[in-house]
């Protein structure tokens, strides 16, 4: 008996901090902690990098050398005295020295450029986060709205009822309450699928499933502020774009590879020893060198190096594409920026204020009858429309926001960066 209560109280212990997990919510900042831990696409970004900085040090290194036996049967009068002639000998190729300093160079050029893409991508990752976060929020803000009209259309349509049972209303009042509330059902409907789709991505960047399906908070988020002056913006994506950085160390390596075509002309080394073990005076031994001579050099060596040199060219012309990309998308941004961050000052301000203040003068004046049925619908659309339209406002806003810091590849708003370097 007391192992069986034991038992209960282990099971009622698990199932409390199951829903006490449950019911914390999930904040923005761990959303984006969660996401730069354990996103795959981040991870793979990564796996990428080290792959390339471990590859640096064997650009450096010859190539493995070849170790040889060989047995010489040539059945001549010393064979008959002496035995067959068994012989080790081990060959290494060499290429001239500066070759490895240029390969070298290339690969830390290529392993820099994905350094800048890994940031790249977690500053992508960053910024579906962070929409993601608060689409959702404004989803469900936009629920919260939809389902309290809808208690107000109900008081409505019972005041409509009660006045159409004096005689100070028509029936078709009441009717058009109805109507009403049948339209506000079904864009409850559109609003709750459109919240499963908000809850998907943000779970597919958190790389969870259904299950751990997380919990916003319904208080009120703030409004990010811009901490850098606009005219700056452009001037920090020059020095701080990912994207430009990555496409600077691209070209880098193509100038690398460049050079290392010229530097095929200049011949190779191939250094051998050889030993006999049998049939062999004891001091024997054999030494070479070899150079390897550019002998086709008008179609080997003059074909890697016009390619070489196309490649260096198309890599510099990326890089002047992607500045002047980088450019138009920002200028684009901090404009979209601008005029939603205003516009989300008039819904706080102006519009919101004065839609409540019109529908609070329009229900009293519809009690007394001196507005009609129509008119005290329109001023209930038009607050909640108001409302409806600041979170939507607000997630663009967010968007953009996000957008602009991932191009300029810093920090430039009160949103969690996440510590992205």
């Amino acid at each position: 008996m007391k192992f069986a209560i034991q038992i209960m109280s282990l099971v009622l212990s698990f199932g409390m901090s199951i829903l006490c997990s449950a019911a914390s919510p999930l904040t923005l900042d761990s959303a984006l902690s969660t996401a730069l831990e354990s996103n795959p696409e981040i991870q793979a970004s990564v796996a990428q990098a080290d792959a390339e900085h471990s590859r640096i040090k064997s650009q450096y290194s010859p190539d493995n050398p070849k170790l040889g036996l060989m047995r010489e049967n040539n059945m001549n009068l010393m064979e008959i005295q002496m035995g067959p002639m068994n012989t080790w000998s081990v060959t290494q190729e060499i290429k001239f020295p500066t070759k490895y300093f240029i390969l070298g160079s290339a690969q830390k050029s290529k392993a820099e450029s994905s350094d800048h893409l890994l940031s790249a991508k977690k500053l992508e990752i960053r910024k579906k986060v962070i929409s993601a976060y608060y689409n959702l929020y404004a989803v469900n803000q936009v629920i919260s709205l939809l389902e309290a009209q809808r208690e107000t259309l109900r008081e409505v349509a019972r005041s409509a009822e009660s006045r159409h049972s004096t005689g100070a209303v028509p029936q078709q009042d009441e009717m058009k309450a109805h109507v009403e509330q049948s339209k506000l059902e079904s864009d409850l409907l559109l609003v709750h699928e459109e919240r499963e789709a908000a809850m998907a991505s943000l779970l597919a960047l958190l790389n969870q499933g259904p299950s751990e399906a997380p919990f916003v908070s319904e208080k009120k988020l703030p409004i990010p502020k811009v901490n850098v002056a606009f005219e700056e913006i452009p001037k920090i994506a020059a020095t701080q774009s990912k994207q430009i950085k990555g496409a600077l160390a691209l070209s880098e390596e193509a100038s690398f590879k460049k050079n290392l075509a010229a530097w095929n002309f200049v011949p190779d080394f191939s250094i051998s020893y050889k030993k006999a073990w049998t049939s062999a005076p004891a001091d024997n031994y054999a030494f070479g060198v070899e150079l390897s001579i550019p002998l086709w050099f008008f179609a080997k060596q003059s074909g890697e190096y016009s390619s070489a040199s196309s490649q260096a060219i198309q890599s510099e012309k990326m890089l002047e594409t992607e500045k002047l990309q980088t450019g138009s998308n920002i200028r684009s941004l901090l404009a979209k920026v601008r005029s939603h961050e205003k516009l989300l000052q008039i819904y706080e301000t102006a519009l919101i204020p004065q839609a409540s203040s019109t529908l609070s003068a329009s229900r009293t004046a519809y009690r007394a009858g001196r507005v009609n049925f129509l008119e005290l619908l329109d001023s209930e659309r038009s607050l909640y429309n108001m409302q409806i339209a600041y979170y939507r406002s607000l997630a663009q806003y967010v968007e953009f926001l996000t957008q602009l810091e991932e191009l300029t590849g810093s920090s430039l708003s009160s949103l969690p960066f996440g510590g992205i370097g």
